[in-house]
């Protein structure tokens, strides 16, 4: 079974919130598919484990909103392209024996940063957070 999860975490990234994409191998697969489609069709919907992602390209955007049965991505083309990119190089393995990475990718909410990782955290379930609401 594939990893693709997406959590709200206070306080993750140096005492920062931030959004992790967890993904193993097939997960980035699984993702880059769906980002590559909305960049040519404007949007996508992917489908895994019960949950359901939409990924929309809308000028200006760059958020994440997340609920448990349900993620909406709204990027611009710049920010989706940005994310292309980084998930084709945690699509290749550093060397034959490495595989595990992470890159930063720059959001407006619900957190500044979003954490792309491949192969870490794939262990770990964290409990469900509901991001804070923007006043």
């Amino acid at each position: 079974m594939s990893v693709v999860r997406v959590n709200f975490l206070p306080e993750f990234y140096l005492g920062d919130d931030a959004v992790l994409l967890t993904l193993d191998g097939d997960g980035v697969e699984i993702f880059k598919s769906a980002v590559g489609q909305a960049r040519s069709n404007r949007s996508a919907q992917l489908l895994h484990d019960g949950i359901t992602q939409e990924f929309r390209i809308e000028p200006g955007a760059s958020s994440i909103a997340l609920t448990p049965e349900r993620v909406v991505w709204r990027l611009d083309d710049a920010k989706a392209a940005e994310i292309a990119d980084d998930l084709a190089v945690l699509s290749a393995p550093c060397d034959r024996s490495k595989t595990a990475g992470h890159v930063y990718v720059d959001m407006t909410s619900p957190a500044e940063t979003l954490v792309i990782s491949r192969d870490e955290y794939t262990d770990v379930v964290y409990p469900w957070v509901t991001p804070k609401q923007e006043q």
